[in-house]
């Protein structure tokens, strides 16, 4: 995740130098990150989902069972990167409003 954030700035830093209004750059790197993080924070969730855990034991031979408190534990590591993905989308928002 680090990784993919490092090339969303480097990205960043290369369209601020060349585009004249900084701010458009700016809010559609607040949009990129935003969905990155939702992005995430769904594929955390889905990764302990009761049937996401039936298709490996279907398709990889997994013992590993379905346990509620390892669903809880997943669910609350993707609250982080929702509530980040959630002020991100806020700051577009008000960029968007007060910079026209």
């Amino acid at each position: 995740m680090s990784g993919a954030l490092l090339v969303i700035d480097s990205l960043a830093s290369f369209l601020l130098r060349n585009y004249v209004n900084p701010f458009e750059v700016f809010g559609d790197l607040l949009l990129i990150e935003s969905a990155a993080l939702f992005l995430t924070a769904g594929i955390i969730d889905f990764g302990s989902s009761l049937g996401f855990v039936q298709f490996k034991k279907a398709m990889a031979s997994s013992k590993e069972p379905f346990s509620a408190a390892a669903r809880k534990d997943m669910e609350r590591r993707a609250l982080v990167f929702v509530t980040s993905g959630s002020t991100l989308l806020g700051l577009l928002v008000l960029f968007a409003v007060f910079t026209n």
